[in-house]
């Protein structure tokens, strides 16, 4: 009888539980709609010429816009190039040339990211993903040693790029 009193209690517990913790399904809320207000027409300053979004008809568009000079790209129409290499590959492989590895540095990859600017250097060499602090600084400054790129190309003006290369550490054979 005890037993049987104790499952029955027990199973009403629980199932109050249950219930309780239970949550009713909340109504979504609309957002209101919301409808611009009419643009009112431009008067014509002269005859024959609009104005639209204050740009005047007779001067192209790429003038009036106004360029941003501090903008660094990640990809451009001509991308940067070094004199002896014209591939991503050449630029990896001179960056390989003037790496010191440490002696005790592991084998792996090191991926860093730089900036090839305006006047085609190289500046704000950082490491994006490495593997110990001595195989790091070492990628580092071989990306400080690399010789002055023929800066990259957007709209036919030379503009600042991003690079993010992997360069692979071999383990050091005695």
């Amino acid at each position: 009888m005890r037993v049987t009193y104790c499952c029955g209690l027990l199973l009403l517990l629980a199932g109050n539980v249950a219930l309780a913790q239970t949550h009713p399904p909340q109504k979504r809320r609309r957002r209101p709609v919301v409808v611009p207000k009419p643009v009112p027409a431009t008067q014509p300053t002269r005859p024959n010429q609009y104005t639209y979004c204050s740009l005047p008809l007779d001067e192209p568009f790429a003038t009036t816009v106004a360029e941003d000079s501090s903008r660094v790209y990640t990809y451009v129409e001509q991308m940067p190039t070094l004199p002896q290499a014209s591939s991503m590959a050449g630029i990896v492989a001179a960056v390989e040339r003037y790496l010191v590895v440490p002696p005790a540095a592991p084998e792996g990859r090191v991926f860093v990211q730089f900036v090839v600017t305006k006047a085609g250097a190289v500046s704000q060499p950082r490491i994006a993903k490495g593997l110990r602090a001595d195989a790091d600084s070492a990628v580092v400054a071989a990306v400080r040693h690399l010789p002055r790129f023929t800066p990259g190309r957007q709209g036919g003006r030379a503009v600042a790029v991003s690079f993010t290369l992997p360069v692979t550490i071999r383990a050091q054979q005695p």
